[in-house]
């Protein structure tokens, strides 16, 4: 999968590469904060796959004695990196809309008009390519929220340039590139905050705790289940500890149901790593004390 992945990210970064030389021009010639704005956002989008590409290679890399899991969690650093980068270009592209509030340049609205339709022709073509994989990948998801935002930042330019040729008011230039910022930093803290849930050990949002409890009592064998922890190591790998209480006629016997809660939790969580301490009901150890 991995590899599949990889190849359609290699495709969007020269995409996006071209796009962003494509678009910095435009917004130049025609004097343009909303188009530099939008290139920028596209420069965000393959240093975004660029990351994610490293990531990849490096999430392949053998786990080792200082790295149990590995290096999958390399993927989650590249996410965080993209989405404070959002943050930190919506930052700029504020300022420059200020300053052009303060006194609006002449615009050549035929220039850019052409190279923001380049652009969003472009984006389609990216965002149709990374769709598929979006939905289980947290860094492709990334690299594919950058492409939307920049989609529907091309379009905006476009409406502008559009608004501009009507009522030839060369401000809305300025307004166009503020609405861009905001999606941009939008997307910034929703990435950011993913990211940070995944460091903070958060319970993923596929997973519900109580439905993990419920589906582990079920087992005839188990009297209680506590001291239940579920976090991710990376996009859809989940890890997941538990204590039980097992009955006393059951216990002497336990392989048998760490094999069972294993494989329910595998196909009914998407939980492959899992620690199970089985403890005698009549012999509870509790690891707070």
């Amino acid at each position: 999968m991995h590899n599949r992945i990889e190849k359609k990210l290699g495709i969007v970064l020269v995409i996006s590469i071209a796009i962003f030389v494509i678009e910095i021009v435009g917004g130049i010639l025609s004097n343009s904060l909303a188009l530099v704005a939008d290139s920028f956002h596209v420069l965000l989008d393959f240093t975004a796959i660029g990351i994610s590409l490293i990531a990849f290679r490096i999430a392949k890399k053998p786990s080792s004695s200082e790295f149990s899991f590995g290096f999958h969690r390399a993927e989650i650093v590249a996410a965080l990196i993209n989405g404070i980068s959002l943050i930190a270009i919506s930052i700029f592209v504020f300022y420059e809309a200020y300053q052009r509030f303060l006194d609006p340049p002449q615009v050549n609205i035929d220039i850019l008009l052409g190279f923001a339709l380049a652009g969003l022709f472009s984006n389609i073509a990216m965002a149709i390519l990374l769709k598929k994989e979006s939905g289980s990948n947290l860094n492709v998801k990334g690299s594919y929220v950058h492409v939307l935002g920049d989609m529907i930042s091309s379009i905006g330019v476009i409406a502008g340039a559009v608004l501009m040729i009507i009522i030839n008011y060369f401000v809305i230039d300025v307004f166009v590139s503020i609405a861009i910022g905001i999606l941009i930093i939008r997307s910034g803290i929703i990435l950011c905050k993913e990211c940070l849930r995944v460091f903070m050990e958060g319970t993923p949002n596929e997973i519900k705790i109580s439905n993990i409890s419920d589906e582990l009592q079920k087992f005839k064998e188990i009297v209680e289940v506590h001291d239940l922890h579920v976090w991710t190591l990376t996009s859809n790998v989940f890890a997941m500890s538990v204590h039980v209480k097992v009955k006393q006629e059951f216990f002497r016997d336990t392989n048998e149901l760490l094999k069972r809660t294993n494989q329910t939790m595998r196909e009914k969580f998407g939980i492959n790593h899992c620690t199970i301490q089985l403890e005698n009901e009549f012999d509870l150890i509790n690891p707070d004390k």
